[in-house]
């Protein structure tokens, strides 16, 4: 079976046999050496083997939401495979093509969709419907009121991260957790973290979903703030409803603070530091360990200096860091462990945007984001907005018009599992 251009399931003739091998039945006339190779030859192929092919055929039906619920419908075998979570995690990296992008300006949130509107999840299931307990400070939670507005955080696992901020953009007063597919939140109030005396206004928090089991299953969310020449890091479980301890670590400068992007690499969550200089906060998951990283110099003194910013180009997809120029021209920096078995950065090579998209010297161009999990940056240029693949230098159009020069822009990753359609 395969996936055609419509969507529907097809007959697929492969010419790979995908049985075990049987071992002739009746009297043998085969002689004692060949007798001895026969038995002690490969063992027919177990179903878990078997599953290996079918597995890898599978990893590359279309990355659409109607591809894995429709394969699943084929036979129970398929339908194992295609809800198996480590066969999910391989299909979600193998196809990272966003359903579509979110647009985050200072006070308002509008999605576009790359797919039709057969693989696409209703278009009011992505207005932002404000839970009506978010009124706290007498902000009412109400975006575009003068005194609160909602700022977005990012999207990962398919739940998108936003704060309500008061009106001097700074105090952060609600965490939203919310899944524009199913339209499922989580509204998680962050007082208790704040200290009055420090700041009248709260203080500048910032916070990311670490790890979820599965798009609908229960999540784990980091917060991360700095106070008085310290950072700090707690995290909430939607399985428990609780927030767990808080870890944390010493700044040198006092005037630090949590930057929005941040990368996974394995159980480990990095931010970027802004103060007088760039640096990286580290929180160990599995450790429950918070540290800070220094940066290469370049990412304080890069000639013509225009944003940095954390991906996972690294080999096995660690930390990595990408410092780039007004120019669109970038330097790619690799944390890596020595001989010596000491972590430093090393410079991998360079990036030349301008040239990979043709464009001239003079006229607008900037970096709306850089999705670091998945390497993939966003550059709005006088052409429209470019989608670019750092891995493999590929790159997309994927609006001709610039209608976001001033904004962000953040991809959201959704792909439907069978068990959650059912």
């Amino acid at each position: 079976m395969y996936m055609d251009d419509q969507g529907l399931l097809s007959e697929l003739h492969l010419a790979v046999d995908l049985r075990p091998s049987q071992t002739a039945r009746g009297t043998s006339t085969l002689g004692r050496d060949e007798k001895r190779r026969r038995l002690t030859g490969p063992s027919p192929a177990s179903p878990m083997d078997l599953d290996d092919p079918l597995s890898e055929i599978l990893l590359r039906l279309p990355p659409l939401p109607s591809s894995l619920p429709r394969a699943s419908l084929v036979c129970t075998r398929w339908r194992r495979l295609v809800t198996d979570p480590s066969f999910l995690r391989r299909f979600r990296a193998h196809h990272w093509k966003p359903l579509g992008v979110f647009f985050g300006g200072d006070r308002d949130l509008s999605f576009s969709f790359f797919l039709g509107p057969r693989d696409s999840a209703p278009s009011e299931r992505f207005s932002l419907r404000v839970p009506r307990e978010c009124h706290e400070g007498g902000g009412g939670g109400q975006a575009g009121r003068n005194d609160c507005f909602w700022e977005f955080f990012g999207c990962r696992h398919g739940r998108v991260v936003l704060a309500n901020r008061s009106g001097y953009g700074y105090g952060t007063r609600q965490i939203l957790v919310w899944n524009p597919v199913t339209g499922e939140d989580h509204l998680l109030g962050v007082s208790q973290f704040s200290d009055s005396n420090q700041s009248p206004y709260g203080l500048h928090m910032q916070a990311a979903v670490i790890c979820a089991s599965g798009h609908n299953g229960p999540f784990k969310l980091a917060l991360a703030w700095e106070d008085r020449s310290r950072a700090h890091v707690c995290v909430y479980s939607s399985e428990t409803g609780a927030w767990g301890n808080i870890a944390s670590t010493a700044i040198l400068r006092p005037w630090f603070i949590v930057g929005r992007g941040n990368v996974m690499v394995g159980n480990t969550i990095y931010w970027i530091l802004f103060g007088g200089r760039v640096r990286i906060l580290e929180f160990d998951l599995d450790r429950q360990k918070l540290s800070v990283i220094k940066v290469p110099q370049a990412a304080n003194d890069y000639e013509n200096h225009c944003g940095v910013f954390l991906c996972t180009l690294a080999k096995g997809g660690g930390l990595s860091l990408m410092v780039m120029s007004e120019n669109l021209r970038g330097q790619l920096w690799v944390w890596e462990k020595t001989a010596d078995g000491v972590f430093q950065w090393m410079l991998q090579g360079t990036i030349e945007l301008d040239m990979l998209l043709s464009l001239r010297s003079e006229g607008h161009r900037s970096i709306l984001w850089l999705e670091g999990d998945d390497n993939v940056m966003f550059v709005s240029t006088y052409k429209g907005i470019f989608m670019v693949h750092l891995q493999s230098m590929q790159f997309e159009k994927i609006f001709e018009t610039d209608a976001v020069s001033d904004g962000s822009i953040f991809p959201f990753k959704y792909l439907h599992a069978p068990a959650c359609l059912t």
